[in-house]
């Protein structure tokens, strides 16, 4: 029998959440963003994120983010990277996974915390 074996070090909630990017202006880029687009998560862990974006942003991009995480607590402020990009012949928006490269460790303990607490919510609901 086959058996998955999660490669995941943070647990991941398929869950909305609203998130505002923008790029990450590094040395050697030649164009960056100032602007902050708003995006809606598709799922979310500690340690990345996966959306929809109707922007083309290229492999190892780096990305300034905002998340949304709860009302109970506040914005959480990181930077990412793109690790994942795929392209969808049915519309026009980008699948896109990002990993976190620079988040405070009490905040992502903080994102785990909530997204666990979602989890076992989500579970109790489907139980009943």
């Amino acid at each position: 029998m086959y058996r998955y074996r999660e490669k995941r070090e943070h647990k991941r909630i398929e869950k909305p959440y609203m998130a505002r990017l923008r790029i990450k202006q590094y040395e050697g880029l030649e164009i960056s963003s100032a602007e902050w687009d708003i995006v809606a998560l598709k799922d979310l862990s500690a340690g990345g994120a996966l959306f929809y974006y109707s922007k083309y942003l290229g492999l190892g991009s780096l990305l300034d983010l905002k998340i949304d995480v709860s009302t109970a607590t506040p914005t959480v402020r990181c930077a990412g990277k793109v690790t994942r990009i795929e392209q969808s012949l049915a519309h026009s928006l980008i699948r896109i996974a990002t990993e976190f490269t620079e988040i405070d460790e009490h905040v992502k303990e903080m994102m785990n915390t909530t997204i666990e607490k979602a989890l076992e919510q989500a579970n109790k609901t489907s139980v009943s």
